[in-house]
């Protein structure tokens, strides 16, 4: 495989809609015409849209199916939450592969894959990764932060991820306190947050985030029909992977930037009002406790306050309900 395969491919998705000639590819590379044309034609062989037309040059004529670095690179180009971004075909879960990586690297990092062999979510459940078809990603955020506010940072997290699926979805799109989304009864989305610490503090917040976008009912076991959507069944139609990660992108700058600097407070009305967990009896999991009750509310560290069947009040940090 050329060197060059990927810093041609983000030229060519750099100059879209327009063409950008061979001869300026050579020039920005230094390397040959023919090298080019050698490059741009293995790209064409691996199914991805290139338009190629004497005196004009080449044109990506819409995104590849599968993820590319240099792609994403180039329609996340304005984005400053990570430097690097890492694409994969497949590996064993996004999660897994930003650990592996934090060894050696200390920048901030985007793990992307077209699927998972062994996806989780919390507590360890399996998480299925149809192929090519849902977001399967890692961000690696370094927050310069104290412990006491991480318990946050999914608040604000969810609200993002909300706030993109809604632009794609008519149906309103709720937040299940403190990792799911939801859109009526249906899962449409699992996120995980992962802190990595040293004597020092901080080293790392790893947020995983699965998201159902392309998917059919036909992807999925009876069992899982029940309680899970995508994006596609709601809309009834595909979209865009590429333009679906720029626009989660964009929010989570967004609420990353509001939870550096602002407390939850600012933004607490807006997630209970986005939460689909109240005046509804829910079943609570924490640790080996399990309990019915009902949420009285989210104080201000982001704890969820719950009345259980005998009237004894719970303060959860994390819990898993089960609407």
């Amino acid at each position: 495989m050329s060197k060059y395969r990927e810093p041609i491919l983000k030229l060519i998705t750099d100059a879209r809609p327009n063409y950008i000639s061979g001869q300026a590819i050579a020039e920005e590379l230094n390397i040959s015409r023919m090298t080019v044309k050698k490059v741009i034609d293995q790209l064409k062989s691996e199914d991805i849209s290139i338009d190629s037309v004497h005196n004009k040059g080449h044109r990506l004529n819409h995104f590849p199916q599968k993820w590319h670095a240099s792609v994403i690179r180039s329609v996340l180009q304005h984005q400053s939450l990570f430097q690097t971004v890492y694409a994969f075909d497949s590996v064993g879960s996004t999660q897994l592969e930003a650990k592996h990586r934090l060894i050696e690297h200390d920048e901030s990092m985007l793990i992307i894959s077209d699927e998972q062999i062994e996806g989780r979510g919390r507590f360890k459940r399996p998480w299925h990764s149809s192929k090519g078809k849902g977001l399967w990603m890692s961000l690696v955020l370094r927050p310069s932060i104290s412990y006491s506010m991480l318990t946050t940072f999914n608040l604000f997290i969810s609200l993002a991820i909300r706030d993109a699926i809604q632009e794609y979805v008519d149906e309103a799109v709720k937040i299940k306190w403190p990792n799911d989304i939801y859109v009526g009864e249906k899962k449409i989305c699992g996120f995980l947050t992962e802190m990595v610490a040293n004597a020092d503090g901080i080293e790392a917040v790893i947020c995983g985030i699965g998201i159902n976008i392309n998917q059919d009912e036909t992807d999925w076991d009876q069992q899982t029909r029940k309680i899970a959507t995508s994006i596609k069944i709601q809309r009834s139609e595909a979209i865009t992977r590429y333009f679906f990660l720029e626009t989660l992108i964009s929010h989570i700058q967004m609420r990353y930037t509001q939870f550096l600097s602002q407390p939850f407070t600012s933004i607490k009305q807006e997630y209970i009002a986005a939460s689909n967990i109240w005046n509804r009896k829910l079943r609570f999991t924490e640790g080996e406790q399990q309990f019915y009750g009902k949420v009285i509310e989210i104080d201000d560290l982001g704890f969820l306050h719950v009345v259980d069947e005998s009237g004894s009040i719970h303060r959860l940090m994390s819990a898993d309900i089960e609407l």
